[in-house]
């Protein structure tokens, strides 16, 4: 009996070892993350259709997903520096409260590179990141089923993205994590089929899993 209870012993000693090492080890060298998305959609004239009618209604949210990698590559004192970015893509519908306003909606794609302080263990740590990229905006207004969207598109435009996060791993491999992230998006010069759009920023929470 004394016998079975050494060998379970040394058994769960061998296999807690790897265990423990792993929550000491450095982050790294790399991580995936693959996520739902709740971002933010501007509203403000320039960004959407101009010449809706009086009330109708414009979204200012939308729903889509993130996915996203980073390499680590160095230490900074006691962060681990880390570079990476995520790419979003997101839709969200306004639909009218009184019959004969437009249907609306609208689209964001969100490019945003990431420099990324990262604190904590290989099983789990939290991180703050800034980085310089792009977002895109598409919004289309149906007056009704029959008849054509207008469309307005901003092209790409310049971005600053930062925000934090954390991560936390279910396993050696696999865990959850999410994102909050400003995107400080920059002002747009009029163009031939849409109006100047003011510099604004938005809003991006991002939930899900994690691979490393």
């Amino acid at each position: 009996m004394r016998a079975r209870v050494w060998v379970w012993m040394a058994a769960l000693v061998v296999l807690a070892a790897p265990a423990r090492a792993q929550a000491t080890d450095p982050i790294g060298p790399f991580v995936v993350d693959v996520r739902g998305l709740m971002a933010g959609l501007p509203t403000a004239a320039g960004w959407t259709p101009g010449d809706l009618a009086e009330g109708a209604v414009v979204p200012s949210r939308g729903y889509g997903l993130e996915g996203g990698a980073h390499v680590y590559v160095g230490r900074l004192g006691a962060a681990r520096i880390g570079v990476g970015g995520a790419l979003g893509l997101a839709r969200g519908t306004a639909l009218p409260a009184e019959s004969g306003l437009p249907d609306v909606i609208g689209r964001v794609t969100t490019l945003a590179p990431q420099l990324s302080f990262n604190f904590g263990q290989r099983l789990g740590w939290s991180y703050l990141s800034a980085g310089y990229g792009g977002t895109r905006f598409e919004s289309e207004a149906y007056a009704t089923t029959d008849t054509e969207a207008e469309i307005v598109s901003s092209g790409w435009v310049g971005t600053l993205n930062f925000g934090g996060g954390a991560r936390w791993f279910l396993t050696e491999h696999v865990g959850v994590g999410f994102d909050a992230r400003w995107h400080r998006i920059s002002s747009r010069d009029a163009t031939a089929t849409a109006a100047a759009a003011l510099r604004t920023s938005l809003f991006h929470l991002a939930v899900g899993v994690s691979i490393q």
